[in-house]
């Protein structure tokens, strides 16, 4: 099992290396286009959408991209906004109070869960690509951080009722390797250690945050995983549930940084 993990992570992040440094910018959007819609396709199955449900969820996500991106990008904080709004109001009421989502309020969580990202990493990728492999990175240390930790030292559980694998040793195992990358990466890039560290350490909090809650949607539904694409692994949404807020939220940052003149 761990080697089938080892060998699909390393297949993603090729196939991720080739479309962000080799390719042109296209690749890079068609393969976030891509994975967007598998996992607004397995969100369907985990929040349990009916047909035609399901076909709004697309038509609604593809219809909102396209407009964000070909026709309406500069005001693209209408999007973040709301994604800001879902993931520090609503997304905690519902993962403290577990209550089942009503039928008719799948649809509109599925476009929040998925869209916000799918703009986000594209918007990143063309304004900031470095911010946005920073935040990759980090991510990816959080996973990894969690697992070797939560491995090796877990024994209390962060949220048993919801994801009864993930423990508080896992998780203070993330926000300490990413700690340790971004003491590292100080000595290469020229900005200030506490800004590198206080930016990884929320990193890493809203990617565990947005495993936690994708954990509570699977559970609802009495999923282990949210689909089978990706060899140990599970699905895409099991992938990118931490980008789910992290991206969005940053991205609304960068773009308010450029508005106020901080960035250019």
């Amino acid at each position: 099992m761990f080697k089938t993990r080892v060998i699909s992570a390393l297949s993603m992040l090729m196939v991720l290396y080739i479309s962000f440094f080799v390719l042109n910018s296209w690749a890079f959007i068609a393969l976030s286009s891509f994975v967007s819609i598998i996992a607004l396709y397995e969100l369907g199955s985990v929040l349990n959408l009916k047909l035609k449900q399901k076909i709004f969820l697309w038509v609604i996500s593809l219809s909102a991209f396209i407009c964000f991106y070909y026709f309406d990008i500069a005001n693209i904080n209408i999007i973040l906004f709301a994604s800001l709004f879902f993931w520090l109001l609503i997304a905690p009421f519902h993962l403290l109070n577990k209550f089942l989502v009503p039928s008719n309020l799948k649809v509109l969580l599925g476009v929040i869960l998925i869209v916000p990202l799918w703009i986000s990493v594209v918007w990143l990728f063309l304004d900031n690509k470095l911010l946005l492999l920073f935040i990759f990175i980090s991510i990816f240390i959080a996973d990894i951080g969690a697992y070797l930790f939560g491995k090796k030292f877990g024994k209390h559980k962060l949220m048993q009722e919801v994801s009864p694998g993930k423990t508080i040793e896992g998780a203070l195992g993330a926000f300490f390797l990413n700690a340790i990358f971004a003491f590292l990466l100080s000595f290469y890039v020229s900005v200030d250690l506490f800004l590198l560290i206080s930016a990884t350490l929320v990193i890493t909090g809203l990617s565990i945050f947005g495993d936690l809650y994708e954990s509570l949607l699977k559970r609802m539904s009495g999923l282990k995983d949210s689909g089978s694409i990706i060899p140990g692994h599970g699905g895409i949404l099991d992938r990118i549930d931490g980008f789910c807020p992290t991206l969005p939220i940053f991205a609304l940052i960068l773009n308010y940084l450029h508005i106020f003149g901080v960035i250019l």
